[in-house]
């Protein structure tokens, strides 16, 4: 999810994407679908997200990602605002979903600060987004989105590969 900020009372979803990644592999399965709120609205990119977190079939599909609940709350707050049925996180909770996040402060010796480090770096960075959409960039962002994912499947593919072996450690 691209916003233009941090403050989801102010500031705006831009895009959602989503990919289907096989479960065994995380080899994506499909091109990323970006939804953009430049081809819509806000609003209509969130209603077509928001039937994939309901309560009901909590085990169709593992979510993952980076900095999920970020992306849950700014989605939750932004679909109460248009009078949207809102996210219900006690629905999330109960998914199963995967937060690179937290590995990733894991591999960065349990530190916050430069965990986001580890993986490589895009072209353009988060800051960047915004300007990018105020200048109506729609496909600079367009391809920042696609680098970003094939970073993270790249770097959550490996770590599907290299995780597994360490349950004998434990």
């Amino acid at each position: 999810m691209e916003t233009t900020g941090l403050a989801p009372e102010k500031d705006k979803i831009i895009t959602i994407q989503i990919q289907r990644l096989v479960g065994r592999t995380g080899e994506p399965i499909d091109e990323i679908e970006i939804f953009k709120e430049w081809e819509s609205s806000e609003k209509g990119i969130i209603k077509k997200v928001l039937p994939l977190l309901t309560c009901e079939n909590p085990f169709s599909f593992i979510i993952v990602g980076k900095n999920l609940l970020f992306d849950f709350m700014f989605l939750k707050e932004r679909a109460k605002k248009y009078g949207l049925r809102g996210l219900d996180l006690r629905c999330v909770y109960n998914r199963a979903f995967t937060d690179l996040k937290h590995v990733l402060v894991m591999i960065n010796e349990g530190n916050f600060r430069g965990y986001n480090k580890i993986l490589k770096e895009t072209k353009i960075t988060n800051e960047q987004i915004r300007e990018l959409y105020e200048e109506e960039e729609y496909e600079e962002i367009i391809e920042y989105i696609k680098e970003e994912a094939k970073i993270f499947t790249d770097a959550y593919r490996k770590l599907r590969k290299k995780m597994p072996p360490l349950a004998k450690h434990l």
